[in-house]
């Protein structure tokens, strides 16, 4: 009988160290769902992680892009400035090419803007309201990207729309004759 108690008591010893495993198991499950619980929401609800839906991802793009174009003037200066230059380029009926320099060109601002916005809110949140003179100069160094950028762009758009203009105006120039026999 002694045997048959000793691996009944065997046999319960295993059960609970399997169940006592389970519970740790199930308890570090639930430590590690609370942890991540806590990494993708801050104490207001709102989601601080990654965003795991693409649909989701879209939306929060498209919303970075509405949010520049609200608080940012020069943002609204360069769309405008785009719509205007797509008007004219659709007017003087660019070809194919020119419409690829001048789309670079455009975006080589509005992407200048964007970096310019991102550069100074970081910069913003690092300091908050105190000055520091290296924050000076990275924001100051920010806003000269952009000058460089819309520097570049004005010179894209002069050498494309230069010989269409002045064709336009009737001002002929060796470059501009060249350009519409191009076009034929």
């Amino acid at each position: 009988m002694t045997m048959d108690s000793d691996a009944k008591r065997s046999e319960n010893l295993q059960r609970d160290e399997l169940a006592r495993f389970q519970d740790e198991l199930d308890q570090s499950e639930k430590v590690q769902q609370q942890s991540q619980q806590k990494e993708i929401s801050d104490e207001h609800g709102r989601e601080t992680g990654r965003n795991r839906n693409f649909f989701k991802s879209l939306f929060n793009a498209i919303k970075g892009i509405l949010l520049v174009l609200v608080r940012e003037r020069n943002m609204r200066f360069h769309v405008g400035f785009a719509l205007i230059v797509l008007a004219g380029g659709l007017y003087l009926g660019l070809n194919r090419s020119e419409w690829l320099w001048v789309v670079i060109g455009v975006f080589l601002a509005i992407y200048g803007e964007f970096v310019n916005t991102v550069v100074e809110a970081v910069i913003d949140l690092m300091v908050d309201k105190r000055y520091h003179p290296l924050a000076g100069l990275v924001k100051d160094v920010s806003a000269g990207m952009v000058l460089v950028s819309v520097a570049a762009e004005m010179v894209i758009l002069f050498l494309i729309f230069q010989p269409h203009l002045w064709h336009f105006f009737g001002i002929e120039t060796d470059f501009s004759r060249f350009i519409h026999r191009l076009k034929g």
